[in-house]
């Protein structure tokens, strides 16, 4: 069972599914995930984009979870070098991830702070 934690969204079944749809056929969208004996023990989604200040393509990873019990395991450290191997396939010249609650870890996994993400609704 999943268990509850702060998010930044609530999330709307409704609204899940065509997201959900359009992301598996997207191109440019890596939904990842980890397999545990035939039970979900995490996922990643990442999208790729192409920017001007990066001279290049560049996959963001938006959402990363691995089940509290499987954490301290591995399964999260794989599922980032995953996204890495596939950013790598498409040409990307780098993996950003933004976060609020996290960067500690990330930093471990040899990313580095470079900005700050700031957003508006437009409901």
């Amino acid at each position: 069972m999943l268990q509850r934690f702060a998010m930044s969204y609530e999330p709307d079944r409704d609204a899940f599914a065509p997201s959900f749809a359009a992301m598996v056929d997207s191109q440019d969208v890596a939904l990842l995930v980890a397999d545990d004996g035939g039970t979900l023990g995490g996922y990643v989604m990442a999208v790729e984009f192409g920017t001007l200040f990066a001279n290049g393509r560049v996959v963001q990873i938006e959402e990363l979870f691995v089940e509290e019990a499987r954490r301290s395991a591995g399964k999260g450290r794989a599922l980032i070098e995953a996204v890495a191997e596939w950013a790598r396939t498409r040409g990307a010249v780098e993996v950003t991830v933004p976060t609020r609650r996290a960067g500690a870890y990330y930093e471990r996994l040899g990313f580095e702070r470079t900005a700050e993400y700031y957003h508006v609704r437009l409901s």
